[in-house]
């Protein structure tokens, strides 16, 4: 069981660096969209050529700079749920849970993984078993792909499927997530020490 924990750490590791390249893409991308939006286009119009720039650089402070800062954020914010989970980074009740001793601990937290976590991460990737009521996010990137869906909007980008692909696979590293989380627990339920199973 250690060697298989260990391979899934170095999976989620590198999501984490996945969400950092993301963060800093966005914050370049916020910061290249206002300097262009307040700087490089008053020096235009101040130079009488803001025909030129609005022919061939309007994309820098356009439309679809602006959609591309929400998809970064998007990548590093669902892409970040797995890692978060895999350091025991989120937001939890602690009022009870700290106080129990470390085996107690351990077994809320894979009964919380094999009860909560997969199956809504299952009801988030493939909707609802039972029927057509809930899609899930595979059948949401399917119609956008199928559709070739994008905002319409004049100078957005192209299409939207490529975000909308990132909802099935965040959730996928959220499970793969889980079962590192149980693996490391059930690890501690057979006396391994927190540092041997690292």
């Amino acid at each position: 069981m250690v060697p298989l924990l260990r391979v899934l750490n170095k999976i989620i590791d590198a999501v984490g660096w996945i969400c950092i390249i993301a963060m800093l893409l966005m914050m370049c991308n916020v910061f290249i969209d206002v300097f262009v939006r307040y700087i490089v286009v008053d020096v235009f119009k101040h130079l009488d050529m803001y025909l030129f720039y609005d022919k061939y650089l309007h994309w820098l402070g356009g439309i679809g700079m602006q959609e591309l800062e929400w998809h970064w954020f998007s990548i590093m914010f669902l892409m970040g749920l797995g890692y978060t989970l895999k350091e025991n980074g989120h937001v939890r009740v602690d009022v009870f849970y700290d106080a129990f001793e470390r085996r107690r601990q351990a077994w809320i937290n894979i009964i919380g993984a094999i009860v909560f976590t997969i199956p809504f991460c299952l009801l988030v990737i493939f909707g609802d078993p039972a029927g057509d009521d809930v899609q899930g996010s595979i059948a949401f990137f399917k119609n956008s792909w199928e559709s070739e869906e994008s905002t319409g909007d004049p100078g957005s980008l192209p299409r939207l499927w490529p975000i909308k692909l990132v909802l099935p696979i965040a959730f996928s590293i959220v499970i793969l997530s889980a079962v590192a989380v149980i693996l490391k627990e059930a690890l501690i339920l057979r006396g391994y020490s927190e540092e041997e199973i690292k």
